[in-house]
Parts: structure tokens; sequence; C-alpha cells
């Protein structure tokens, strides 16, 4: 008979996670697949290197991005949309700090078709002025409501007070940089840019020699666009002096709360253990910062501690939308979790549970080619070994309590944070 007040023994695993297959077309774009039978659909990504990082008029990348699909070669956008509503298709298109990201996720047997009106779109973009003045009206009046947010404020606040006006992580846009972009800059920008020269592509989901040829004969053969790398730009990073930022909002009913600080490169031997630092205190519904804020206390409905990677340094963040009333508290409350960290030991039961639950989304986020593709993009994107995720379970597994306080006590210091407080 089957004891089931016994919890099963927990069984050991080993990590290996799929790796893509590369090769090298004869214009010199690398290409990365990763397969995945059982589903018709593939899906191709075009990153090229160039970002935010490398604008000279804020907006620039931004929308030279968005408006590729605007008008190219003999498609008007209303056609363009139309035909990848007919075959099935979805496009997305995302910009970094040193990256352009061009996804097409499409079924199979229309592959070429779907591939055939992005190539359109890379290679022969129009850039026309009516709806370029009409895509940028319409985010300019979606960007003029989302300042009024209060977690809106809080954020581009905390990134100014970390980084600095000038750096491009600090610097935030104004209404009248919608107002100072004209399609000419979208135009510099694209030709600097994007060609196969700047260009990598990754393959992933039903993918076979067939469609790997599909895509050689359209972008691998000959060398296409003038772009090249965005070369790597030196910003420096000027922190506000002024470590505590109170901003008044007329109508908030609640606190946006902000508290960060910049730690080490993503490449430093601490990242990966810091991760786990990270989860006990706020990176989980079962974490430190949860239980007594909003359990004990019930001061927020949630909040979170976070370690941001936009850039290789990494970006230490609290985030929370609290009563109003209660903001000193939850700042005090964070604080004192943090002393805890630096004073007392993590107990092997908290330890043990905060490493099943960070190896069970690792499992979960990585099982499919997709989600495996997005890894490999992170990786490359920041400079990181193929092997990234392996390493991070393993440190997952290794990192003991000792070695928790350690860290706690070397960058969890609260009179190095940066707290903004959007309040009524």
């Amino acid at each position: 008979m089957l004891d089931r007040t016994v919890s099963p023994a927990v069984q050991g695993m080993s990590f290996a996670f799929r790796k893509p297959t590369s090769l090298k077309f004869a214009n010199g774009i690398p290409l990365h697949v990763i397969e995945a039978a059982g589903q018709e659909v593939v899906r191709v990504d075009f990153v090229f290197s160039a970002g935010q990082w490398h604008q000279t008029q804020r907006l620039q990348a931004l929308f030279t991005c968005r408006m590729l699909r605007e008008g190219c070669g003999e498609y008007t956008s209303a056609i363009f949309a139309e035909w990848l509503d007919y075959y099935g298709a979805w496009l997305e298109q995302s910009v970094a700090m040193n990256r352009t990201f061009v996804t097409l996720y499409t079924l199979k047997k229309f592959f070429s078709e779907t591939l055939s009106l992005v190539q359109s779109m890379l290679l022969d973009p129009i850039f026309p002025e009516e709806q370029f003045s009409t895509i940028c009206a319409n985010n300019k009046a979606q960007y003029m409501i989302n300042i009024q947010k209060g977690d809106v404020l809080a954020m581009r606040k905390l990134r100014r007070c970390l980084y600095g006006d000038c750096h491009p992580c600090g610097a935030q846009t104004a209404p009248d940089d919608y107002d100072r972009l004209h399609v000419a800059h979208l135009k510099e920008f694209y030709n600097l840019y994007f060609g196969s020269r700047s260009c990598s592509i990754y393959l992933s989901g039903s993918v076979d020699d067939t469609v790997v040829a599909q895509v050689e004969s359209l972008f691998g053969k000959a060398e296409w666009g003038s772009g090249v790398p965005g070369a790597n730009r030196s910003y420096e990073i000027v922190p506000d002096s002024d470590k505590k930022h109170t901003i008044l909002q007329a109508g908030a009913v609640q606190s946006s709360i902000r508290m960060g600080a910049l730690l080490m490169d993503i490449k430093d031997e601490d990242y990966l253990q810091m991760r786990v630092l990270n989860t006990v205190l706020g990176g989980y519904f079962g974490s430190r910062l949860m239980r007594n804020v909003r359990e004990e206390k019930g001061y927020t409905y949630h909040i979170a501690s976070d370690l941001i990677t936009n850039t290789s340094q990494v970006m230490f963040m609290i985030s929370s939308e609290a009563l109003s009333d209660k903001t000193n508290e939850v700042v005090e409350e964070v604080c004192h979790e943090i002393h805890r960290l630096q004073d007392e030991k993590v107990s092997e039961e908290e330890l043990r549970l905060v490493r099943n639950y960070m190896i069970g989304e690792i499992c979960r986020n990585y099982e499919g080619a997709f989600s495996l593709t997005d890894a490999y993009i992170f990786m490359e994107h920041l400079g990181l070994p193929q092997t990234h995720v392996e390493d991070m379970v393993r440190a997952i597994r290794e990192t003991d309590a000792v070695r928790l306080r350690q860290l706690a006590q070397r960058y969890l210091n609260p009179d190095s944070l940066h707290t903004v407080v959007v309040c009524p």
C-alpha cells in the first residue's frame, strides 16, 4: 500500500540542454538551427547588431524597426498585413540596447511565401511619410498616457538616477523627441546597420534541409544591404548623488516604489549565485518579501526583486505598488529583509525550496525549441557561453547558505540603493 503521508524520494537529475547546429552562409551570415519535430511550425529570427546604443536620435532605432513593415518593395502596408494574415503568419519586431530583432512565426507549408514577404521587408523597405506620421502620432499619444502612470514614472526616474541622463539606459524619451524624428533619421539608421554583415539568423521548429535551403536562397548567397555591426560605444555612468526621490502625482491611489542599484557584470562569477540570493529575497511567490510585506503586513498585493540584464551590467531592482500611507513601512521592511540576509544564514529547508523552484522554472522555460532559441539569442546578445543554462543549474545546486550571506554583505547594502517613490 502506498503511504501518501511520506514524500517520495527526490531523484538526482542531469541537465544537458540542446545546442543549436550552426553553419555559415556564403555571404558570411551565421545560421543557428534548433529542430523540433511534431508541429509543422517554423520560427525564423533575424538579429541585427545595432540598437538604442547606436542611435543618434532618440526613438531612431525603435521606429526604424517598426516602420520596416509599413511598405516594402511592391507591397503597401495594408497588402503586406493581408498576406501575413492570409498565410496565418505572425511577425514580431523589437529593439534592445544593442540588438534589433525581427521574428517570423509561420506554418511550414507556407514558409517559402512568408519568407519572401520578410525578404522584401528587410531588403527593400520604403519608409513612407504618411504611415510614419500616423504611427508617430499614435505612439506619442500612447506615451502621454503612459507617463501618467506611477509605475512608469518610478521606473524612468530610477534608471535616470542609476545611469545618468547621457547614458542610453538613463536617457528618457520626451514628447519633443517624437516631433524631432523624421523619416530621414530612419533611413540613415537602416543604411548604417541593416544588412548581411550585421545579421545573424536563428531557425527553430519543424526545420529540415528544404527550409534551410529556402533561407539560404533568399538571404545567404550574395551580400545584401550596406549595414555593418554597430560599433561598441562607451558611455559614462553618472549616478545621481541623491539616493532618495519622491514624485507627487495627482490622482494616484497608491504609491509606486522602485529601489535599485547597479551590480556586477553578467560574466562575473558571482552573477549566477546572485540569482539564487535574489530568488530568496523577492524572486518568487514564496520569497521573503512576499511573505513579510504582503502576507504578514498586508501593505501590498505584490512585491518583487529582480536582476535586470538589458546590458551586460546587472541592475538589481525591487518593485512594489503599495498603500500610500504604508510607503515608509514597505521601504523599512525591505531594508530589514536585506539585513537579515546579511546577518543570518538561510536555512537548509528554505534553500532546498528555492533550489527546487529555480530548477523547475528552468525545466519549464526551456523545454521547447522556441524558448531555447530565445535563450541562445540572449546568450549571444550578452556574449555568454552556450553553456550558460547548465552553468546556472550548477550554481543553483552548489550555492550554500554561507555563500549567500557573503553575497548579501557584498552587494545588498540598503544605503547604496536608490529609492524612488511616486505617491499621491
